[in-house]
């Protein structure tokens, strides 16, 4: 059975340790390692089944990456290089060349690397490219994504690079993984708006910011036929309109998003232990993409906010 270390328990990392905790009753996963070099952290980690303050001796299958960004790729390489398989949370890279290296990594040392863009297993999402590609949209005209969040933009963070990524990563798969053929930025690091321009004249619009008045998670397909809306923080519904009106379309499963990530590459190591087939969710190249594009729509920022 899997083990898994998580390394970094902060606030994200504690949402992984709560999901995981519920897999270890449920028979799902073995053994909880929590890596922290922070004692308050470790401290905090009372669902885990040890704590420690580095990564020696760590018996593991899995080793989850929930530290800061600029860490990411340069410990997912080092985890790779030692026979770890590993998700990590986006970004992958800081860069697309990191990225790059980090994938380079887990094709060298035989290795599953995953990639935290967790709305691509968003129980909406799933429902969403269903309605898509069976025609019930008709042919897309425009997409938009809000996230906007109470919370304090953390020091030395971009709401590009912490916000923004899963909604260009989610834009782009609602178009079947096209590639944008351009970015348009306005705003700052604390609130952006973001225009992907996709082949054919499609934009898609993404406005992310930190210390706004109220939360906002929302997505809006607009069809040639009808448009689909649906809320970030519902699992289990979407709404379509069209001339016949307004009506709910309920989802399939119920999950939460972190919970399918998690159980996806649970899945993809106990098949790669068995010697079966398994693929990565995104696969690499999207992944690659999405820090390619998350990287020139911070390039593209007008302003930098005075501090």
């Amino acid at each position: 059975m899997v083990k898994v270390a998580l390394l970094g328990c902060g606030r994200w990392g504690q949402n992984h340790l709560r999901v995981l905790s519920s897999f270890r009753e449920k028979g799902i996963i073995d053994y909880i390692t929590v890596v922290d070099t922070s004692k308050s952290a470790r401290d905090a980690a009372i669902l885990a089944d040890e704590t420690k303050s580095d990564f020696d001796n760590v018996d593991a299958d899995l080793v989850i990456i929930a530290t800061p960004s600029n860490l990411h790729a340069s410990q997912a390489r080092d985890l790779l290089s030692k026979g770890y398989h590993v998700l990590v949370e986006k970004p992958l890279g800081c860069s697309e060349s990191e990225a790059a290296q980090v994938l380079a990594s887990a094709r060298e040392f035989g290795r599953i690397i995953g990639v935290g863009l967790l709305l691509r297993f968003h129980p909406a999402v799933a429902l969403a490219n269903q309605l898509i590609n069976n025609g019930e949209l008709g042919r897309l005209v425009s997409l938009r994504f809000v996230r906007r969040t109470t919370r304090n933009a953390p020091e030395d963070g971009n709401v590009i690079e912490a916000l923004g990524v899963h909604a260009i990563d989610l834009m782009c798969n609602f178009m079947s993984e096209s590639e944008p053929s351009a970015v348009n930025v306005e705003g700052d690091e604390i609130e952006a708006r973001i225009a992907l321009e996709f082949p054919h004249g499609i934009e898609a619009i993404i406005d992310v910011a930190w210390q706004a008045s109220q939360e906002r998670r929302s997505v809006t397909l607009v069809g040639s036929i009808a448009t689909l809306r649906f809320d970030l923080d519902v699992h289990d519904r979407v709404e379509l309109i069209s001339n016949d009106g307004e009506k709910e379309i309920f989802c399939e499963s119920t999950i939460s998003p972190l919970e399918a990530e998690l159980e996806n590459i649970i899945t993809g190591i106990n098949n790669f232990n068995s010697g079966y087939a398994w693929a990565p969710t995104p696969d690499y190249g999207a992944a690659l993409r999405g820090v390619r594009w998350t990287e020139r729509a911070i390039q593209a920022l007008p302003i930098s906010r005075p501090h």
